[in-house]
């Protein structure tokens, strides 16, 4: 790595205080067999752009959750004396702090608090003289191996189960468990993942920030490892489960990629819909990184729909009550976070069969980890519904694995609106032929407007205009009802796009808007006024800013814009609202604009 980077000084620099000597290891295929990595350089060389270093290997398979680290002991016989797994811990979320509002819950195996629970035993390799050798952090016993999942008899992984609700369970009393001869026989018929590495790992409190709500804890019904297990226990709403299958994986690859086995982005692999802690925003959805703002914008405008009206995105009555998204409390928003979702789909199932819609939700095992490529059909399942209250039970009752941070919440849910919307070659029809293969996601893994539709209106149109237009004989598709929420687009200021009525002037007044390749959200929580020029309030939202205020706007049109001189920088959400609100005096009430 440091020589692919031309860090020659730092090169001498080793050499003179570690200098090399009949043990060191020059060679890069040496390497690799040695810590087991051989799959992982296979998968590396049949990529578009592989990696050049060793190191960037392991970095990128441990930020793509895709080993599962553990650490085996033996006893002087060679029997496996326990197993301790970070994958499959029933902890708190492991990169999320505790949050003042929400403090440590009892866990549900008698385990005492989240925060007491024990960590699984994790290893460090020791500064020996030939640097092969493995130890306990907490203890002096070796381990034998750095080997992945599956790679031999006493490994058994994602199989391990866990305990029922409220059931007693070996488990709980020790991680370092004696496994059983059934899980033995799971990891040897195939329950590893495609991958042999095995480094250290910490789960560190403080690695998620403090600006993310840690997600409850899901209680686990079934082991991850399998599609049968890891939905189990939300079967029971659903008319049918079953694997996702590999067609229908490569199908959804090449439609979000545009290449089969295609690999996700760290930003889309580790990105659940889990809400900021800062307390003026309570409604506020928490995006880690770029590239998924389209779906976490547009989820959260019909968040915000559902806290105002519930059942308003689907068109069905809710028991729910009202809520105000300035003081809605956690169990109000997680609720209206639900309906949000199954809302979604359910739109999605009615473009596709307005007369038998048919829901479907995507899950992946356990804690919603993404599994590799190759493996997708075969460890992501499947449900089918056949009415919005089934499909609304079971999304409440699994939304802690959509809101986990270190889980692909937001990558099932975008599949789930793809399947709902009847697959992926159904939803490649909705795209505009433009002679080049139709793609979900852009340049750098940022969604294409689409995507965008799909998740707000249950139909990838490509366009924001209304109905249909002909350009030069080509059939151009836009938006063809009135959407629950709307759209506007810094494009439209520039004379690139036409937004339409139906977007632009939504039943609600909440808007996604695009600008400069990213999405946020503009709202009012409640009507605007009916009178013309009377002035009113919006409140703006960036999921990705680490914004820490609420930040209001006024827009007043009986007043005239503010007389920005050549020379200034005028902020682009001003030039966003005024495709909406034509030359109307914006307000940012003392917060500083955003340029």
């Amino acid at each position: 790595y440091l020589a692919r980077n031309g860090l020659k000084k730092t090169l001498d620099a080793l050499d003179v205080e570690r200098p090399r000597d009949e043990h060191t290891l020059s060679s890069r295929t040496v390497t690799a067999r040695g810590l087991k990595l051989e799959r992982l350089v296979k998968r590396n060389k049949e990529r578009d752009a592989p990696l050049g270093s060793l190191l960037e290997m392991v970095v990128e398979a441990l930020l793509l959750n895709e080993r599962h680290l553990r650490v085996e002991s033996r006893d002087a016989a060679g029997a496996v004396a326990g197993t301790a797994d970070g994958a499959v811990a029933p902890q708190a979320s492991q990169h999320q702090p505790p949050h003042p509002q929400h403090p440590p819950q009892a866990a549900p195996n008698g385990m005492g608090t989240q925060a007491e629970r024990p960590r699984p035993a994790t290893a460090s390799v020791l500064d020996r003289q030939h640097g092969h050798h493995l130890s306990h952090r907490t203890g002096d016993t070796p381990a034998d191996s750095m080997l992945g999942s599956g790679e031999r008899q006493g490994s058994h992984g994602r199989d391990m189960p866990l305990p029922a609700p409220g059931a007693p369970s070996s488990h709980a009393s020790s991680w370092n468990r004696q496994p059983a001869p059934d899980e033995l026989d799971r990891s040897r018929r195939g329950g590893a993942l495609s991958g042999t590495l095995l480094v250290e790992e910490e789960f560190d409190a403080d690695v998620g920030g403090p600006d993310i709500v840690p997600a409850r804890e899901p209680a686990l019904g079934a082991g991850p490892g399998s599609a049968a297990t890891a939905v189990a226990f939300s079967t029971r709403a659903a008319r049918k489960q079953s694997e996702l299958g590999a067609r229908e994986a490569e199908a959804l690859s090449v439609l979000f990629h545009g290449r089969a086995h295609a690999d996700w982005m760290a930003s889309w692999v580790r990105q659940g819909f889990g809400f900021t802690s800062v307390g003026a925003l309570p409604f506020g959805l928490y995006q880690h990184r770029g590239g998924t703002c389209g779906v976490i914008a547009a989820v959260q405008a019909l968040l915000l729909r559902e806290m105002s009206e519930p059942g308003s995105v689907a068109g069905v009555s809710s028991a729910d009550a009202p809520v105000d998204p300035l003081r809605a409390t956690p169990a109000e928003r997680d609720a209206a976070l639900a309906r949000a979702l199954s809302g979604a789909l359910w739109n999605a199932a009615q473009e596709a069969n307005p007369a038998a819609p048919c829901p479907k939700l995507v899950q992946f095992p356990g804690r919603m980890v993404l599994p590799p490529a190759r493996e997708m059909g075969r460890e992501a399942s499947v449900l089918e519904f056949d009415s919005y209250a089934a499909l609304e039970a079971c999304v409440r009752e699994r939304l802690a694995y959509f809101q986990m941070a270190d889980g692909a919440g937001v990558v099932a849910f975008a599949y789930s609106c793809v399947m709902s919307a009847g697959g992926p070659e159904r939803v490649r029809t909705h795209v505009d032929d433009t002679g080049a293969p139709p793609t979900l996601l852009g340049a750098h893994g940022y969604c294409t407007q689409e995507l965008v539709n799909l998740v707000l209106l249950g139909r990838a149109c490509s366009n924001v205009f209304d109905g249909v237009q002909d350009l030069d004989g080509m059939q151009m598709h836009g938006v063809t009802r009135r959407s629950p929420v709307g759209l506007l687009s810094l494009f439209e200021h520039y004379g690139h796009v036409i937004v339409g009525d139906n977007l632009k002037s939504p039943t609600r007044p909440i808007w996604v808007c695009f600008m400069e390749s990213h999405y946020t959200v503009a709202f009012s929580p409640s009507p605007l006024p009916t009178s013309a020029g009377a002035a009113f309030d919006l409140y703006f939202y960036d999921m990705l800013a680490n914004q820490d205020e609420l930040i209001r706007l006024t827009v007043d049109p009986s007043k005239p814009q503010h007389d920005y001189q050549g020379s200034d920088l005028v902020p682009p959400l001003e030039h966003t609202l005024h495709t909406k609100w034509k030359d109307a005096h914006i307000s940012w009430n003392g917060t500083d604009p955003l340029l």
